[in-house]
């Protein structure tokens, strides 16, 4: 805490402020020094509280009972644990739920599903010839050096369909079109200049539905988003939309 009040105080000093801020950070660092001594305080304290426990710990134990001992016993240590502002251990564990949730970094698509592989010059103990075509069946992540494929020409000889090393196929990829319309290339480059167009203006809900709207695509689109999502979802949708519902009619 010390050391983060330095380095705030360094970089306060290259700036004009007034003397409200000056008054602040005076304060500030009082209030520093005092918990300083506090924690000197329980820790002290702490150390007491381990010496009567580890100096009568027959006397105690016949009193409470082991179990509440040990529960004694952890606590002091814990408890040193709390105050030691360069252990982790808290925040790691989420004492008490009183930290933040560590974010789960979500695997990121490194090939999509649908590419197409090429498999490298022929390799030792591989029946496939170099140059063969393989399809990713799965999306290829930062979770696995594995792709998931199915061969889809002769050059395969034989090879069966399932995982490879990555490092098995060429580094160039044959990205999969995203709809059978834009198999046309200059389809294509149409809906990606539109999708470029409505990240610049970050593009909201309500204005995509006025959109879809507009092009006469609502019943097709609710249908595909329907159908291509998972069952669990949809009936957690349905519910929300339920209780809103509910709500609104009480309050009339």
């Amino acid at each position: 805490m010390r050391a983060e009040f330095n380095v705030l105080y360094k970089a306060l000093s290259k700036v004009k402020y007034g003397s409200d801020v000056t008054i602040a950070m005076e304060n500030l660092e009082k209030k520093i020094t005092e918990i300083e001594k506090r924690l000197v305080c329980v820790t002290n304290t702490n150390n007491d509280i381990r010496n009567i426990l580890f100096n009568n710990q027959s006397k105690i134990e016949s009193a409470i009972g082991y179990d509440e001992l040990e529960v004694l016993e952890k606590s002091v240590t814990d408890i040193d644990i709390a105050i030691d502002l360069n252990d982790k251990e808290p925040i790691e564990n989420n004492w008490y739920k009183l930290f933040d949730e560590p974010k789960k970094e979500e695997p990121k698509v490194l090939i999509p599903k649908g590419s197409i592989l090429k498999w490298r010059k022929e390799i030792p103990y591989y029946s496939a010839k170099g140059g063969a075509k393989a399809k990713l069946v799965h999306d290829y992540t930062t979770e696995t050096n594995f792709v998931f494929v199915e061969w889809i020409d002769e050059l395969k000889n034989g090879q069966e369909n399932g995982g490879y090393d990555r490092n098995n196929f060429e580094d160039e990829v044959e990205l999969p079109t995203p709809t059978e319309l834009c198999k046309t290339p200059q389809t294509h480059e149409f809906v990606k200049d539109i999708i470029a167009k409505l990240k610049v203006i970050d593009v909201d809900g309500e204005t995509m539905q006025y959109i879809i709207d507009q092009v006469g695509m609502t019943d097709q689109m609710l249908r595909q988003l329907v159908m291509n999502t998972p069952t669990s979802e949809t009936i957690g949708l349905l519910e929300e939309k339920r209780m809103i519902s509910d709500e609104h009619l009480t309050q009339k």
